[in-house]
């Protein structure tokens, strides 16, 4: 994973685990992510171990 995608994770991990301290859930079938950059085609973000949908838009 390169710097960007890292950070990306990291605050992905982080708003994960905020939501279980005020006992909310993160649902995965509404959670998508939207990748926008010419120079990757897709992201390696993951919530609670489960790849997200990738969407084209929103």
């Amino acid at each position: 994973m390169d710097g960007i995608s890292s950070e990306l994770q990291d605050r992905t991990n982080r708003l994960y685990e905020r939501a279980r301290v005020y006992a909310m859930e993160v649902s995965m079938k509404k959670s998508k992510i939207m990748v926008n950059s010419t120079a990757k085609s897709s992201a390696d973000i993951t919530i609670n171990d489960e790849k997200p949908e990738e969407v084209t838009c929103f």
